[in-house]
């Protein structure tokens, strides 16, 4: 069993602006974030929804992981992800080379997301000072290119589903 925590909430669509406090009218276009808190320990990742104006204003938060344009759903209307693949792939870089755990177990379970997608191919695994590391290269690599290594974490079953819970939260758009 893992000891590591993994349960916080990242947060749903709220319906008003993160900045401005401004309602999110149906059909307008939004801004989601993906926003670290390092005053926030226990809870490090949080999602916020914001107004086109609100996002260019002065009140952007600090500590901005990762952003993509949305379209605020109608009541009742289906939910349905909003991601494109090149904004996962840009979230995975982005998340490189952070030793942080959060981030570590985060930018794991997306690459295992990508390597679903085929966006991503798992070449090799490693081991180094008893860290087992992931060797994988994106679709289309180039004749000779270096594969990058992604930490596993050795999550177990309850804290990769808290994980993939927590993306899914952020990425598919949980109004």
């Amino acid at each position: 069993m893992s000891r590591i925590s993994t349960s916080w909430d990242i947060g749903r669509f709220t319906g008003q602006c993160a900045a401005t406090g401004e309602r999110l009218v149906p059909g307008a276009a939004s801004i989601v974030a993906l926003v670290e808190r390092e005053d926030e320990p226990s809870a490090p990742l949080c999602r916020m929804d914001f107004t086109e104006a609100g996002w260019n204003s002065a009140q952007r938060p600090k500590g901005v992981i990762a952003f993509w344009k949305a379209t605020v759903p109608e009541p009742g209307e289906k939910k349905r992800g909003f991601v494109d693949d090149q904004t996962l792939l840009d979230l995975f870089e982005r998340l490189g080379g952070d030793d942080r755990p959060h981030r570590v177990r985060f930018r794991f379970v997306l690459m295992l997301l990508l390597v679903r997608k085929r966006l991503l191919r798992v070449v090799g695994t490693g081991s180094e000072g008893g860290v087992e590391t992931w060797h994988i290269l994106p679709k289309g690599a180039a004749e000779g290119e270096l594969p990058v290594g992604v930490v596993n974490p050795k999550l177990d079953e309850a804290a990769m589903k808290e994980v993939t819970d927590q993306l899914g939260e952020v990425l598919d758009g949980a109004w």
